[in-house]
């Protein structure tokens, strides 16, 4: 049974089919925290375009629901209740993908910093004194090397 959304756009799926779609989307979700804890990431391109598509439906699907609220309510009370247990669990196992994601992202972002840091370290001017017995590397001493040298972004280090 599909309902008609107010205009001739999109339709409401019933709560059958919406549970089969995040359920579905569930499984992909599960698939990829098994990835990243398999340190797999390139086994994300497999479900890509299907997760995509899915989102999308997802997210206009919800976007018909809180146009229309009262929509569900004629549908049986069975299915309504499998909707929201899917929807549960959906949402636990986007919180644990979503810190995984986060926990990578944290990671790689504290390598890219270290690696930069380290790099601008062996870059940098030796320290020297000078006759006051003050280190002599002064950001002027800084400045001026990095004007009269050339910067180059795609360098090899």
């Amino acid at each position: 049974m599909t309902l008609q959304a107010q205009n001739s756009g999109p339709t409401l799926m019933t709560p059958e089919g919406f549970a089969r779609l995040i359920a579905r989307l569930s499984d992909i979700l599960e698939q990829e925290n098994k990835l990243l804890h398999e340190n797999d990431p390139e086994g994300f391109k497999a479900t890509l375009n299907e997760k995509t598509r899915l989102i999308a439906t997802y997210n206009q699907q919800m976007s018909l629901v809180k146009k229309n609220p009262d929509a569900f309510k004629a549908f049986p009370k069975a299915e309504i209740d499998n909707l929201k247990q899917t929807s549960e669990k959906f949402y636990a196992i986007l919180d644990r993908h979503f810190r995984k994601l986060s926990t990578a992202r944290t990671v790689t972002e504290g390598l890219v910093k270290s690696v930069a840091d380290e790099v601008a370290k062996k870059k940098a001017p030796p320290s020297a004194y000078n006759a006051r017995a003050s280190v002599a590397n002064s950001l002027s001493n800084r400045n001026s090397r990095a004007v009269n040298g050339a910067i180059a972004i795609n360098q090899v280090i």
